[in-house]
């Protein structure tokens, strides 16, 4: 007996005056999957993600959950069990705490257990010591943190996620990334994450669609839609610090608890990834992973290496960095970092990033 769907899209198109956002998606994601939408801006990804959430009716085509026909009558009861993290978190004017209680109060839960329940998800995404703020004083980062625990704390079937690492900071991305991880352990929630970087997602998600102009133009196991994607440059501007190697040595050490390998891309730069993998890889190092610094630092980071600067590009606040360190490897840091270090072209630096940051495919 096939397993009914958590949520089942059929035939869905939604259109706004003479613009088609989505059309006839059919989509259909399974308890405890994690589903990545990838897609550039404009594709429909949060079109998308409204109609799973039910916060945007179809023009035509059908919306399911658990096998049955999401009506206007059960759609409340839906809204319940499905919950939506926009990429601009929406906070009330109240304190952190009451916002994450928010959800549990509407639903009648005892106020003990609201409190409970509340200090978990804070604690979880590291805001307990600012539950008495008010949330609308927050960071970027932080407000995103807080609406990552009000949909954490009510225990939904699934959880949607509008570019959920918009205005993190490093340790912000790898806590989306634990909280995913964690949903996949449990192995009951479904997770949507809608994205433009098809590489940030990539470790986390079980199946891919990619969306273009409102239309699904790929979609299936994840690692074999990414190598399908990067082999026709479909997102050509993600590819920067994008490198084939291979594994030459399992079990080079342990970082945070992970066993770590070590992989050659290009003739002479060895790397220590966190995989069990051997053979031909791809890798992937972020950009906005990597510390430049004029001397070596220290840091628990397995990965150090020196290179020559060759090219500075500038945009907004902050700046790319283009490394020579036996291959190209571009590095993001913000304006205020390169004055304070005094980087110029032609200059010795030391690049450093963790085992656990490179992905790899």
């Amino acid at each position: 007996m096939v397993a009914l769907a958590v949520i089942n899209l059929t035939g869905v198109t939604v259109e706004f005056d003479s613009t088609r956002a989505l059309d006839h998606i059919d989509l259909r994601v399974e308890p405890g999957e994690v589903l990545s939408i990838i897609g550039p801006n404009g594709a429909g990804k949060t079109t998308l993600l409204r109609v799973m959430a039910g916060l945007q009716r179809p023009s035509s085509g059908l919306l399911s959950f658990r096998g049955r026909a999401v009506t206007d009558t059960e759609l409340p009861e839906f809204r319940r069990r499905v919950t939506m993290v926009f990429q601009k978190p929406i906070l009330f004017g109240t304190t952190v705490f009451n916002n994450v209680a928010y959800g549990l109060r509407i639903r009648g839960v005892p106020e003990t257990e609201v409190k409970q329940r509340v200090t978990a998800a804070l604690e979880e995404v590291g805001m307990h010591g600012l539950a008495g703020r008010q949330a609308r004083t927050l960071s970027g980062g932080e407000q995103k943190r807080v609406a990552l625990a009000m949909a954490r704390v009510t225990q939904p079937d699934v959880i949607l996620l509008d570019e959920p690492t918009a205005y993190l900071d490093r340790d912000g991305v790898a806590l989306v990334d634990d909280i995913v991880q964690c949903f996949r352990r449990e192995g009951h929630v479904a997770v949507a994450i809608a994205t433009h970087d098809i590489l940030r997602v990539a470790h986390l998600s079980d199946q891919t669609l990619i969306l273009d102009a409102g239309r699904i133009r790929a979609k299936g196991p994840t690692r074999e839609v990414i190598r399908e994607e990067l082999e026709s440059l479909a997102f050509g501007d993600l590819t920067s610090n994008l490198f084939h190697g291979t594994v030459v040595e399992n079990g080079t050490g342990i970082e945070g608890g992970y066993r770590l390998s070590r992989v050659r891309v290009g003739h002479a730069v060895s790397i220590d990834v966190v995989t069990d993998r051997s053979g031909d890889v791809t890798v992937r190092i972020p950009p906005e992973d990597i510390i430049v610094s004029r001397e070596p630092v220290l840091s628990s980071a397995r990965n150090s290496l020196r290179g020559t600067v060759t090219e500075i590009e500038a945009e907004n606040s902050t700046v790319l960095l283009t490394v020579d360190i036996g291959i190209p490897l571009v590095a993001l840091i913000t304006k205020s970092s390169l004055e304070r270090l005094k980087i110029s072209q032609g200059d010795s630096v030391c690049v450093t990033f963790k085992a656990s940051s490179v992905r790899v495919y």
